[in-house]
């Protein structure tokens, strides 16, 4: 993304391109047509103000053929218009039957997207007024390059206005009624995201960023092994394989013993995925899917290096099924240096919780 103030948004879009091109051919023709005027409007005003000229007006009483020229001449100028702009306007009016959908939803003052699986992601918004779990969702629209998609966009509360310069999108969102507009990215990139109709106090918070990237890199997105959402905490787009692994990391209660702390009972499983792992017998394994796998299973099969112990460590083996192991790699795979979901307990408590025990009364009303 070009952090200079441009003349003009970049293009990033199959559609922007073709509507620059039909904006450019409309201001060019109508600024020539104008200055043509104005410029005729001075050279009568000096050629003929009053006193250059002698003698009387001569007696004009039409012609044919400059009727017909100043008529036909501008409408068939205009047809042209209309012919290229209706071409723009179909392409833009039919999706692909192949595109994309991601469906948007305007909400003071925050867009939410998700994705066809589900994968979701809240765009702008004002911290203050808003919850922890939307909090850890706050990151990017994520698009592929060269795949058509489709914007499906309703608003819960007043009208927004989906504005993205690049893709030269601006487009109403009503509550109550849907309204869609697709397109195909076509420039790898950080472009910016706007409401673009005024829609209360923190109107100025509800923009953000759209990337496109390339097609490894979305389905990385996807699956939840891109870090690129929630800045707040660094883990996995919601709803992502990865998301839902680490939901299964909570249940299991995983979290208990593989910690990042000083007082962990099991080795830190941050960054972990990918690198060479030293074991107690002396020999080194990589840390791959069919490791972690192993690991779940039946953790006494290959101990790490500085953790023989008795282990604590239940194994697993009939009581997760291949589709939670997949989960459970998945988060592990995405699992960033400082990732570490906390406790349960470590969580700060609501706003407005007491923070003193209840004291309480004996049944005559006096204190135990």
């Amino acid at each position: 993304m070009n952090t200079a103030l441009p003349l003009l948004p970049e293009r990033a879009s199959v559609l922007a391109d073709k509507f620059e091109w039909l904006f450019w051919y409309i201001t060019i023709i109508t600024a020539g047509a104008t200055l043509l005027v104005f410029l005729g409007l001075v050279v009568f005003c000096v050629k003929y103000r009053r006193g250059a000229t002698t003698g009387s007006t001569p007696r004009i009483l039409g012609s044919h053929a400059l009727e017909l020229g100043w008529t036909v001449t501008p409408l068939l100028i205009f047809l042209t218009f209309f012919v290229w702009g209706a071409r723009v306007y179909d392409y833009a009016m039919q999706p692909a039957p192949d595109a994309m959908q991601v469906n948007i939803i305007g909400k003071q003052w925050m867009w939410k997207a998700q994705y066809p699986g589900g994968q979701r992601v809240i765009i702008g918004g004002n911290p203050r007024n808003m919850s922890e779990e939307e909090q850890r969702s706050i990151g990017a629209l994520v698009l592929p390059i060269d795949r058509p998609v489709t914007f499906k966009m309703i608003s819960e509360d007043v009208i927004h206005s989906f504005g993205l310069p690049a893709f030269r999108l601006k487009v109403d969102v009503l509550p109550g009624r849907y309204t869609q507009q697709w397109h195909v990215p076509n420039r790898l990139g950080e472009y910016h995201l706007f409401c673009n109709q005024y829609c209360g106090t923190w109107h100025s918070m509800m923009v953000g960023k759209v990337r496109v990237v390339t097609q490894s890199e979305f389905e990385a997105f996807l699956r939840g092994d891109a870090s690129w959402q929630a800045p707040f905490t660094g883990g996995p787009v919601d709803g992502s394989l990865a998301w839902q692994g680490q939901q299964l990391f909570r249940k299991l209660n995983c979290i208990d013993c593989h910690t990042n702390d000083t007082h962990a009972k099991a080795p830190n499983l941050e960054g972990l995925y990918g690198t060479t792992v030293a074991l107690d017998n002396g020999d080194t394994v990589v840390a791959d899917d069919d490791y972690i796998i192993e690991s779940i299973l039946n953790p006494q099969a290959k101990i790490v290096q500085g953790w023989k112990r008795p282990s604590i460590m239940p194994h697993y083996q009939g009581q997760v099924n291949e589709e939670d192991l997949n989960k459970v790699v998945a988060y592990i795979r995405a699992l960033k240096r400082g990732g570490t979901i906390p406790k349960p307990e470590n969580f700060p408590p609501p706003v407005g919780a007491p923070n003193q025990p209840p004291q309480t009364t004996s049944p005559q009303g006096g204190k135990p």
